[in-house]
């Protein structure tokens, strides 16, 4: 023991930043999210005296800069907002989240490095995937009178240390949770959702790629927890994401995966399926927490859960819950094109001022657009939109242009490009930039592109025939490849 903690100190001494790195993309998701801003800070600080140390210099590469534009932009916007300190704490976390980007970036230099980060990121998912499910399957125990209330696992996990802690701060905090649907390490269900939903199609590259049984059966189980924690939050549009996903993925990857990948969806669609017929009322109802146990049994509360086809309450709740949707999505709309400081500059950064004109001139508690595009239109206007769309657009050539010639290297450029994919449809029905743990996906997932193109040959794009040129390409290539 004593000769491989003295290798491991080797290995550390020569690359910190590296393990530190893998750390952070770990506990992350895991550690509260007033903890783990500090951990990346901590590593990044380690990983920049390494650089310094070394006389080399940090990079961002050419997706950094365009996201350096745009949130400097998200700072200026300081200047015209009426919420400056939102404006400012808002865009401190973009810069914040930024910093994991670049360490993948310059850390992440080999194809081994590559798969290394995409097992880490599949562990947390699946760490969180175990803990949601724990949380949904104990809530209903207890909610069927099964097992008392102390043996119900906290959703969220750190719902009593949160509220500690909120109610420390000199602020307002929002502490308001959900007791039967689950959030895992994270502090809402949709959280939980988006980090799954970016993990799903990465565990399936693992599973695909996988070097022998062993390594194939550890990779289905981690993708079985992913697909329990998605239906373990209960959220309709994660769960109809993560199904179609699987599709997008059948057709391009069928003809070299079609058994493997119709056994991944075996147990996708045992455990996801079930949550959507939940949250519309078809087999089960989902309700508040019951505090009495004994009156639980007394009321049979098992008839509210248990082929319950004829409750429509639930339906109810999720037409309400889509109408609202687009009750917003009209008044967002509606307040930007008749407003034309914010159709151009916007309000500024911070869902904050989007919360406050939807009450104020629409009556409506929402606490931002609920969609990723209407959100950042309202808060930097036209110009905001238009670069963030063009970070997306650049990410999605970086990956086409990437010469994916053989199975394996196909497989993992296609996965990133999914998760991607995931990430922003989820985004169009809720903001999935709310949060340090949902931005520093998006960083993730940048910041993996860019690692991609740097290990493997590339068709350089500079012009709209250069990106036709690449796209027909890798059409070609997904039925030229074999397995």
């Amino acid at each position: 023991m004593k000769e491989k903690i003295h290798a491991f100190r080797i290995k550390y001494q020569n690359n910190p930043g590296w393990y530190w790195l893998i750390a952070i993309i770990f506990l992350f998701p895991i550690l509260p999210e007033y903890i783990s801003p500090f951990i990346l800070f901590i590593g990044f600080i380690v990983f920049k005296r390494q650089w310094t140390k070394e006389g080399r210099k940090a990079k961002v590469g050419t997706l950094g800069k365009l996201e350096i534009v745009f949130m400097c932009l998200a700072l200026l916007s300081a200047l015209w907002s009426d919420s400056k300190l939102d404006t400012l704490g808002s865009a401190g976390l973009w810069w914040g989240m930024f910093l994991i980007q670049v360490m993948i970036y310059n850390l992440v230099k080999t194809r081994e490095r590559i798969d290394k980060v995409f097992k880490t990121i599949t562990l947390s998912a699946a760490a969180n995937g175990i803990t949601g499910t724990l949380q949904i399957i104990t809530y209903m125990l207890y909610d069927l009178g099964y097992i008392s209330e102390k043996f119900v696992f906290v959703t969220p996990f750190y719902k009593n240390l949160d509220y500690a802690v909120y109610s420390w701060l000199p602020f307002s905090i929002n502490t308001n949770t959900f007791d039967d649907r689950a959030s895992g390490f994270y502090s809402n269900p949709n959280l939980l959702c988006t980090s799954m939903l970016v993990a799903y199609p990465i565990s399936i590259y693992l599973f695909l790629n996988g070097k022998n049984k062993k390594e194939k059966i550890f990779y289905f189980a981690a993708n079985l927890l992913i697909s329990a924690g998605i239906s373990s939050t209960l959220t309709r549009a994660g769960c109809v994401i993560a199904l179609l996903g699987w599709v997008f993925m059948f057709i391009i990857l069928a003809k070299r995966h079609a058994k493997e990948l119709l056994t991944i969806f075996i147990p996708t669609v045992a455990v996801i399926v079930p949550s959507i017929l939940t949250r519309y009322g078809l087999i089960f109802s989902s309700k508040s927490v019951v505090t009495d146990t004994a009156a639980a049994k007394t009321n049979n509360i098992v008839s509210n859960y248990i082929a319950n086809y004829t409750n429509t309450e639930n339906f109810i709740t999720a037409k309400r819950s889509t109408d609202a949707h687009l009750e917003i999505w009209q008044s967002v709309w509606d307040y930007i094109s008749s407003h034309i400081n914010v159709f151009i500059g916007g309000l500024g950064f911070g869902c904050e001022s989007t919360g406050a004109f939807l009450y104020e001139t629409y009556n409506l508690n929402k606490p931002h657009a609920h969609n990723f595009v209407f959100e950042i239109w309202a808060e930097l206007g036209i110009i905001g939109i238009l670069l963030l769309l063009a970070i997306i657009l650049c990410t999605f050539g970086k990956l086409i242009e990437i010469n994916a010639n053989n199975g394996k290297k196909f497989d993992l450029v296609f996965c990133v490009f999914t998760s991607l994919m995931l990430f922003l449809l989820f985004g169009l029905s809720d903001y999935v930039f709310n949060s340090p743990k949902q931005i520093i996906l998006f960083m993730i997932i940048l910041g993996l592109t860019q690692a991609i193109s740097q290990c493997y040959e590339k068709t350089l794009i500079k012009s709209t025939d250069d990106l036709v040129k690449a796209t027909s390409k890798t059409f070609k290539e997904i039925t030229k490849l074999k397995k």
